[in-house]
């Protein structure tokens, strides 16, 4: 299976981008960008968004990258700049288990996110909690990415639609089988 060397993981909060990034960036041997990590800094301050795309567009800018989130202000460069674009569309249930199973252990065991953030039961419960915003969002994510996928604005790119854990399974088999790892 020919990914090419640029390729951008989206899909839903809970939908396992990053988890498959890595995995597919070991695979591969093609670095992993995770662009959480380029949006937050220290304290959960947001990264302005000029310097926010100035990051995004050096790194889309090199040979390479693997790069999973959705941020629509970067669309345009790395849906624009990717070669394959794999959409894990899984169904809204398990992404919301997904999500507060997540959020819970962090906050259990004050895992560190991006530049040392933690999530707390404050932020668990409060109106930016990442689960209302996973739920929120959920439905409005599907629908662009089902507008994208079936679209021509993004026709010339490799879209994998990834919506079941048998979809995940055939695509790991697929890689692992293939001549171009």
């Amino acid at each position: 299976m020919n990914l090419g060397r640029k390729i951008l993981v989206v899909g839903a909060n809970g939908s396992g981008k990053t988890t498959f990034a890595n995995r597919l960036s070991k695979i591969l041997n093609i670095r992993h960008y995770e662009l959480d990590n380029i949006f937050w800094k220290p304290d959960w301050k947001e990264t302005e968004n000029t310097e926010f795309r100035a990051k995004v567009d050096a790194v889309t800018q090199t040979e390479s990258w693997i790069i999973d989130g959705n941020y629509s202000r970067n669309q345009d460069l790395t849906i624009g700049r990717a070669d394959t674009i794999i959409w894990l569309d899984v169904p809204y249930i398990k992404m919301l288990y997904r999500v507060t199973k997540r959020s819970i252990y962090r906050i259990i065991t004050q895992k560190p996110l991006w530049h040392n953030n933690r999530e707390s039961i404050g932020s668990l419960i409060s109106k930016k909690s990442i689960v209302l915003f996973a739920s929120r969002t959920y439905s409005s994510k599907n629908a662009k990415y089902n507008r994208l996928i079936n679209g021509s604005e993004f026709a010339e790119k490799k879209w994998i639609r990834l919506k079941s854990g048998g979809d995940v399974r055939r695509f790991w088999r697929e890689i692992n089988s293939s001549d171009d790892c």
